[in-house]
């Protein structure tokens, strides 16, 4: 048996049934298309002679369709002279063409990768790279990305140890010793491309971020900021330098703290988030309705600015810190004292024994007329947890054994833009607190405020305590107490909280959207996402589920 070696025109060639490859021969055809139009054909086509003096490709069937596609377009002449091996009458067609298709190996991916980053070396550009082999810059710069990961790693892809996957998590970042040291610190259970890109972005933020935002990308790249861009998928760029981010926000918020300290307050902070701890000097009301500060409270007082939960800044005056709130417990401490002193100069001194005695007494009786005047009571309870919430602690200790705690949700909030309740609540709390008075005439406010008032006032105490914030999976008593109160409030999270296309849904992988469109029997939409880019995904659930949708967490 022979082979001989034949040239013969493009459009004497037709399709072998005896060709084994039926599945996808006419698809993704560009790259091979752009290989043939810039280096020709380089492997030989397979032949044997068929009616009308024409020959049947029984191997090689997607290379002539590249070329047929190719003249169709006029790239090529439809007479092109193709070299084909023409079989002798005895060979098997169908054994040849299993043959060629079953015995190739495809090229290992990162060869292709670090083939593409020597051509750049060389001198190549991107855009010729891809027109010439058939595929978008984006896909070159994704290889180009590839083939930069650590050369430790790019071995262990070679030998099966790394998944594609995983290595465009470790694509992200380019410090090849900082992507071996979370191959080295994680576990191997947890090798996740998530836990990788966790790992490697740990100490960035998110440029969504409300201090990335108030920084801006321009000036944290001057500022000889990284930016971290995943190639790979369609998400927001992450600053990869939080630490760098903080302090470019710090010295833009110094030069608001600038005018503050000008007007003369005790002290000026920066914050770049509002913290809890501080009193407050009750400010005076000018002829304009501004609010104004006596010269003695700005000498003892002090002002801050910061940033806010949704990243705009916000400047409070008439703060006492710590320092100045223990000098007034003090004075009023010893205030008290004396007037101790001097009740007891003329009172009968007794046995500490026989006072606790008494004083037992004396505590059980207000507990009894306490428990039985409902309005002092109210006022009472009202005092001691409004000195907590309101004024940061000051004044004497009450009487009253309670407590109050608030779990502060600033840094658990991601996107502060879906949600409005935490920056209401704020502004109530503001609000009230301009209405209030200092707090030693607080106890005096609180008597004198009708029932109601004191009510208005209690429910915003309460309301500032609740913790629902779910950790986990588990749901423990306070969490099904929250449902509870929540059904007994008729909580309605769509009046609160909307979800956007790069927030919530931003923040889900392609499997987890679908799995929400075909909970809300979308199964039709949720079949389409695995072709779409991930933005685009977000976008397409987004728009189907619309505003008076909820996740699972949030509803009823």
């Amino acid at each position: 048996m022979t082979t001989t070696i034949q040239t013969i025109p493009l459009n004497r060639l037709v399709h072998s049934k005896a060709n084994v490859r039926r599945t996808g021969r006419g698809r993704s055809l560009e790259g091979l298309m752009a290989s043939i139009a810039t280096h020709g054909l380089r492997q030989n086509l397979n032949v044997r002679p068929t009616s009308g003096n024409r020959f049947e490709v029984v191997a090689g069937g997607r290379r002539l369709e590249a070329l047929r596609r190719l003249a169709a377009g006029g790239d090529v002449e439809k007479t092109l002279p193709v070299n084909c091996l023409v079989l002798d009458e005895g060979e098997n067609a169908l054994e040849l063409s299993l043959v060629e298709n079953a015995i190739r190996e495809d090229m290992h991916p990162d060869d292709q990768c670090a083939a593409f980053a020597e051509l750049v070396e060389q001198g190549m550009p991107v855009e010729d790279v891809a027109a010439r082999f058939g595929v978008t810059p984006t896909v070159v710069k994704q290889r180009l990305r590839l083939a930069a990961v650590a050369p430790s790693l790019r071995a262990r892809y070679r030998e099966g140890e790394l998944t594609l996957a995983q290595m465009m998590a470790f694509a992200l970042v380019e410090d090849h010793a900082r992507q071996e040291q979370v191959w080295a610190e994680l576990p191997e259970w947890s090798r996740t491309p998530e836990s990788i890109r966790r790992a490697l972005t740990a100490e960035g933020l998110a440029a969504g971020h409300r201090l990335s935002r108030f920084v801006g990308l321009e000036a944290y790249e001057a500022a000889g900021g990284a930016v971290l861009r995943n190639l790979f998928e369609e998400e927001p760029p992450m600053l990869a330098d939080g630490a760098l981010v903080e302090r470019l926000a710090i010295e833009k918020l110094e030069a608001e703290a600038a005018t503050l300290r000008a007007e003369g307050w005790k002290w000026v902070t920066v914050e770049l988030s509002p913290s809890y701890g501080y009193g407050w000097v009750q400010p005076d009301e000018g002829e304009d309705g501004a609010e104004t500060f006596r010269p003695e409270d700005v000498a003892r007082a002090g002002a801050r600015v910061c940033l806010d939960y949704s990243g705009a800044v916000q400047i409070d005056r008439g703060l006492l810190d710590a320092d100045a709130m223990k000098a007034e417990r003090e004075a009023e401490r010893a205030e008290q004292a004396e007037d101790a002193e001097e009740e007891a100069e003329g009172s009968p001194q007794f046995p500490d024994s026989v006072l606790v005695d008494l004083t037992a007494h004396r505590t059980a009786a207000l507990r009894l007329e306490l428990a039985r005047n409902t309005k002092v009571a109210l006022a009472s309870v009202v005092h001691t947890l409004g000195l907590r919430v309101l004024y940061g602690g000051i004044g004497n200790p009450t009487c009253l054994g309670l407590s109050h705690t608030s779990e502060y949700l600033g840094p658990l909030i991601k996107t502060p833009e879906e949600g409005s309740a935490a920056g209401a609540l704020t502004a109530l709390v503001a609000a009230w607190r301009q209405e209030l008075p200092d707090a030693g005439a607080f106890w005096g406010w609180c008597l004198e405020a009708d029932t109601d008032k004191l009510l208005e006032l209690l429910a915003i105490i309460a309301g500032v305590s609740v913790n629902a914030v779910q950790r986990g999976r588990g749901r423990g008593d306070p969490l099904r107490q929250s449902d509870v109160l929540a059904t007994a409030l008729g909580l309605d999270m769509t009046k609160h909280w909307t979800p956007l296309a790069g927030g919530f849904f931003g923040r889900l992988t392609k499997a987890q959207l679908a799995a929400q469109l075909v909970e809300a029997e979308h199964t039709d939409v949720a079949g389409m996402l695995a072709a779409r880019k991930k933005t685009e995904a977000a976008e397409l659930t987004a728009t189907t589920l619309g505003d008076g949708w909820l996740p699972q967490p949030l509803r009823p």
